[in-house]
């Protein structure tokens, strides 16, 4: 009943932002003669470049699963990944597609029976994601912070990501110490997001021992971060657009992607949209019309390499049946089976790369 209402209202937030976005007829027009105009060659760049995203976090996944004696074949792990990220983006759900991956994951004879692992290689992914972004942030928006807090409405979203910043990192210092101090076991038992904070802690603690793989997939999501700005760099050369610049996007796609990914909508529909809007608008000077056309771009760049992911989960066929319930290792992790964990655990909150 609780997921239901969540899903009913991710989907009226949706609709009622895009009603809201493509309400003037007019301007509605206006795109539709700048996507006759726009350069194609520009456009398939911009749909070349974020297939470095799916490619860098699929690169990223594999070394964490080998971190863990989890050892499969490359074409495996991205055949996996892009299953999960068909369901991330149609599955109406903040962890649908990590559950999804898992699901696939343990059908695999390498990693039978070994779910508690199988789901910390999950968690630790989505860390290493958002760390990837926080450096980024941390290097850029000093730099340009004046520029960022110019306008009322840009400074709102700047202190929005800050919150959202904060309190994601606050929660991994928390973690972190938990993991250090070995202290999961003492934390009670109805302590609220303890499943989540017990995950965490497990995951920097085994990760922590293999710490040049950790350091290396931290690497690795710098460049699938950047992939995404560059979606939308193209994009605006494929509109004939003067800005934003690269130095702008690498300014404020953070702020935007890490509002994006929070599941008050399906996909980020109309969130994406509005956000574009605003920041594009007051910062670099684009047009409702122009920011609006490259919020789709970058949605349906993304959207291609999801449904392609579609395919590959029709023709998808694991490497033997699925385990018998019977003998798989029940590994668990505090109170809560990592299938149950995983719905509440603090991925949810952490943004893909």
């Amino acid at each position: 009943m609780k997921k239901a209402l969540i899903t009913t209202l991710q989907i009226l937030v949706s609709i009622s932002i895009l009603a809201w976005v493509f309400r003037d007829p007019r301007k509605n027009a206006e795109m539709l003669q700048a996507l006759r105009l726009a350069d194609a060659r520009w456009l398939l760049a911009a749909l070349a470049v974020t297939a470095s995203a799916p490619v860098c976090a699929t690169l990223r996944w594999g070394l964490l699963l080998r971190a863990q004696n989890i050892v499969l074949p490359w074409l495996r792990v991205l055949e996996i990944f892009f299953v999960g990220n068909f369901f991330n983006l149609f599955g109406l759900g903040a962890t649908g597609g990590d559950v999804v991956k898992i699901f696939y994951l343990l059908r695999e004879p390498a990693a039978a029976g070994r779910k508690t692992t199988a789901l910390l290689t999950v968690v630790m992914d989505r860390l290493l994601g958002l760390l990837g972004l926080v450096i980024i942030a941390c290097v850029f928006i000093p730099l340009r912070f004046s520029w960022l807090t110019q306008t009322k409405t840009s400074a709102g979203w700047l202190s929005a990501f800050l919150l959202i910043l904060a309190s994601a990192i606050g929660g991994i210092v928390v973690t972190a110490v938990v993991a250090y101090f070995n202290l999961a076991d003492r934390l009670p038992a109805r302590l609220p997001g303890r499943a989540g904070i017990v995950q965490m802690s497990t995951a920097l603690r085994q990760y922590g021992r293999a710490w040049r793989t950790t350091l290396c997939c931290l690497a690795i999501s710098l460049p699938g971060h950047t992939a995404l700005f560059g979606t939308v760099y193209y994009g605006a050369r494929a509109f004939h657009l003067t800005a934003p610049s690269l130095l702008d996007l690498c300014t404020l796609m953070p702020i935007a992607n890490t509002i994006i990914s929070v599941p008050v909508s399906v996909s980020g529909m109309g969130v994406r949209e509005g956000i574009f809007r605003q920041l594009l608008g007051d910062l670099c000077g684009v047009s409702e019309v122009n920011a609006t056309l490259l919020a789709e771009v970058q949605f349906l760049c993304n959207t291609f390499y999801c449904l392609i992911g579609g395919v590959v989960y029709l023709f998808y066929r694991s490497s033997h049946g699925t385990p018998p319930a019977a003998t798989l290792e029940d590994e668990t992790v505090g109170t809560a089976s990592p299938e149950a964990a995983l719905g509440e655990s603090v991925t949810a909150g952490l943004p893909h790369a």
